[in-house]
């Protein structure tokens, strides 16, 4: 028997952060019999909670429910939109946080056996944590301390207000100039839903058009509907310096050696995310990161040091809730039934949360090409459906790329329930599935996941050849 299976420890496990990546490793660990100790210096439920996916969606609700209402009387309602109650607005959203927030709480996680320490942790050592002035001991310890905003050095910017997506959601009045820095999913998603409220929105970005890392068809589309809202875009643009006139404030970019002054009275930094890392002691405990600042890891969420693993934002490859509560479970399966459990990222989906949604999983047609594994796309429009017509969500398409045995790799969906039909391509990449397999399925009619058959019968028919379709002639 190994010397360090006598070596008593405080804990079994010890968890760093009650972020979605540490409260899902947590309340696993403890459900399955572990002795687990939790050390948060900040809210319970970390970002998705209080400043990222759910205070987000539900800010998007209220800010869909004002386009809707603008767009009231093409459906024969008789409503105008006459403002917003900005306060009760995020009423409405701190309301949704405390309807979930008990499920993230120290409360309830110490119901599930868990030690919740509120404190600054930092690691001392392969199986030593220091943290609420006290020392404790773990036989494995997991690094999910997330991610932050990044807010970069650019001048005038940390002597101007501004507000990331941690603050955004404490205004009390609707911005009537908004600048964005940086055209991800968060600058977009917060921009579209400010324009539909009424602001004057304008986005800055570097990259020369929207959606880089989606489907080639996506950014134009994107840009087009979102440019039919009310946004200004400001792509390929370099942001210069952020500058005071007067009672006026404006951000200087330069595109093509020319410079432009936006206006604002509210300013959002949305220009990528940075690990949190600061005084957890990592060099010292010998965990390696990358030059990002990101932990790495290998593909059982193991860092170099053996004891010690990482999950969620701190280490990435992708930065969703989803993917934590995923990495979470590649760790206990590790750790607890010491399976040689690896993380698998062919089947990935990300949702961009605008209107209509973007969503995304496996490759992309260019991504496939550029690997050799291209073997076929198919492209259909929701114009073709029934449902999407009644519910007017004709603008979107899916996508579905396949590789040379016509198996799915990649899918790409535009539309208002983009979100909630990507997983069936997930599980389609994940089984090696034909494209052809769901013309053999009954979708209920009508919906708008029939584009799946309609794509697939039409797959079917484009591998016909002349001959085989002479030799059916003869069948019948």
């Amino acid at each position: 028997m190994k010397e360090e299976a006598f070596v008593k420890y405080d804990y079994q496990i010890a968890v760093i952060g009650a972020g979605s990546a540490g409260l899902s490793t947590a309340a696993g660990a403890a459900g399955l019999g572990a002795k687990v100790a939790l050390i948060e210096q900040d809210k319970m439920g970390g970002e998705c909670l209080n400043s990222g996916c759910v205070p987000s969606k539900s800010f998007l609700r209220c800010a869909h429910q004002a386009a809707e209402i603008k767009n009231s009387s093409k459906y024969g309602i008789l409503a105008s939109f006459e403002g917003v109650d900005m306060k009760a607005l995020m009423q409405r959203v701190q309301g949704v946080i405390r309807e979930i927030e008990p499920h993230d709480s120290a409360q309830r996680f110490k119901s599930l056996g868990v030690d919740v320490i509120s404190g600054q942790a930092q690691i001392t050592g392969p199986n030593s944590i220091k943290a609420d002035g006290r020392e404790i001991s773990a036989k494995y310890i997991v690094i999910a301390t997330g991610s932050e905003a990044i807010v970069p050095p650019i001048k005038g910017l940390l002597e101007t207000k501004h507000y990331t997506n941690r603050d955004i959601f404490s205004l009390e009045k609707l911005p009537e100039k908004l600048v964005i820095l940086g055209g991800g999913p968060i600058g977009l998603e917060l921009g579209q839903g400010f324009c539909h409220l009424g602001s004057k929105v304008a986005v800055i970005d570097m990259a020369p058009k929207l959606f880089t890392k989606d489907d080639r068809e996506v950014g134009a589309l994107m840009e087009k509907i979102m440019r039919s809202d009310g946004m200004e875009f400001y792509l390929g643009a370099t942001i210069v310096e952020i500058r005071k006139d007067g009672e006026s404030t404006f951000v200087r970019i330069s595109k093509d050696g020319k410079d432009t002054y936006l206006e604002f009275d509210t300013l959002l930094v949305a220009l990528g995310r940075a690990a949190v890392t600061d005084g957890l002691g990592l060099a010292d405990a010998g965990v390696a990161t990358d030059k990002r600042g990101y932990i790495i890891t290998n593909k059982r969420q193991q860092t170099s040091t053996p004891s010690i693993y990482a999950c969620g934002d701190i280490c990435g490859p992708y930065q969703f809730t989803h993917m934590a509560g995923y990495q979470a479970g590649i760790i206990l399966r590790n750790i607890i039934f010491k399976l040689p459990a690896k993380a698998n990222y062919s089947a990935v989906p990300w949702v961009t949360y605008a209107m209509p949604e973007v969503a995304h999983v496996g490759y992309t047609e260019d991504t496939a090409r550029e690997k050799g594994l291209l073997g076929d796309i198919s492209l259909e429009y929701f114009n073709e459906i029934d449902r999407s017509k009644t519910e007017d969500d004709t603008a979107g398409f899916l996508k579905i790329v396949m590789d040379k045995k016509k198996r799915i790799i990649g899918t790409t969906i535009v539309g208002k329930k983009a979100g909630e039909m990507i997983g069936l391509s997930a599980i389609a990449i994940k089984k090696k599935i034909k494209a052809t397999y769901f013309m053999n399925m009954i979708f209920p009619y009508p919906t708008e996941s029939e584009i799946y058959a309609l794509a697939s019968r039409n797959i079917a028919k484009q591998s016909l050849k002349p001959w085989m379709k002479k030799i059916i002639r003869m069948l019948i």
